[in-house]
């Protein structure tokens, strides 16, 4: 398969490329000094997103600051929704998109995990300006594919188990969310579905691609410390409320990855294994001691 990547140097779109081309696909890595999904030209321009340079164009690129969206919507969304948009009017006939969407599209009301077809309901802007562009993906081509996810990490980037791990060398005493709950996801697992949804040519739609395993941030960070560490890891545990932020955050954004694995795929590896890898990376390249 000939697959255009976009966003191809963060924390997801990195191990796409990796994941892809270790399967022996062509792939062009693109990222913004490349593409800049805001200007329309600049799509246009782009010999690697026309049909007979690529079958497909895995879509990384997002505003994915959640707090920081709040001050600056018109950013947010000119990313996220505007820049879906821009992106479909050119591969409109052409090649096949599969986009990433999150699961802050759900309010976290819900008691049970999230399917596909549950009722989206946004509670900032972060989320709103991502289910923005699912509606133009949706609306604007035959086939897209849609990946929510959810809790992404990976060594590529800035993520919530690096943080911890540079927080707790700083030497700093970590209060961590234990009522806000959802699913750890690794840049490995997903690029690995998302290489085998290529594959496969998987039927258009939205699809849930996010690990197995529930659990709470507070969980979460001591499970990370405590494999970095290679002793048990104990934190405080704290409330929402204790720790306000900007954007309004789902308490409960667990997701039912069920219909994806009813497709054939199912990479989804036990969290300890995956921040096992995870940690090993880090070190490989001296980000952590």
């Amino acid at each position: 398969m000939k697959v255009t990547v976009l966003g191809a140097n963060g924390m997801l779109g990195t191990d796409v490329v990796k994941v892809l081309e270790a399967l022996g696909h062509e792939v062009k890595a693109l990222t913004r000094k490349d593409v800049d999904l805001t200007k329309p030209a600049t799509i246009n321009d782009c010999k690697w997103l026309a049909k007979k340079n690529a079958d497909w164009v895995v879509n990384c690129i997002a505003y994915t600051a959640v707090d920081k969206a709040e001050e600056e919507p018109e950013i947010a969304f000119d990313v996220n929704e505007e820049g879906v948009l821009n992106l479909c009017g050119k591969l409109n006939g052409g090649s096949r998109l599969l986009h990433i969407s999150t699961d802050f599209v759900f309010d976290g009301t819900a008691t049970q995990p999230y399917v596909e077809t549950d009722e989206t309901n946004p509670l900032g802007v972060y989320g709103q300006s991502k289910l923005a562009g699912e509606h133009y993906s949706e609306a604007m081509l035959d086939d897209p594919i849609i990946f929510r996810t959810s809790w992404l990490f990976g060594p590529s980037g800035k993520s919530f188990p690096l943080t911890m791990i540079n927080a707790h060398n700083a030497g700093r005493q970590l209060r961590v969310v234990a009522d806000q709950f959802g699913c750890p996801t690794y840049t490995v697992d997903l690029a690995t579905a998302i290489a085998s949804a290529v594959e496969s040519n998987l039927d258009s739609g939205i699809y849930h691609a996010c690990g197995s395993e529930r659990m709470s941030w507070h969980e979460f960070a001591e499970r990370v410390l405590s494999i970095y560490k290679d002793e048990e890891v104990r934190l405080d545990k704290i409330g929402t409320a204790d720790y306000p932020t900007q954007a309004k955050r789902p308490a409960y954004s667990v997701m039912n990855n069920s219909k994806l694995a009813e497709a054939g795929i199912n990479p989804w590896r036990p969290v300890d294994s995956a921040v096992e890898e995870f940690v090993e990376r880090l070190r490989r390249i001296h980000q952590v001691p």
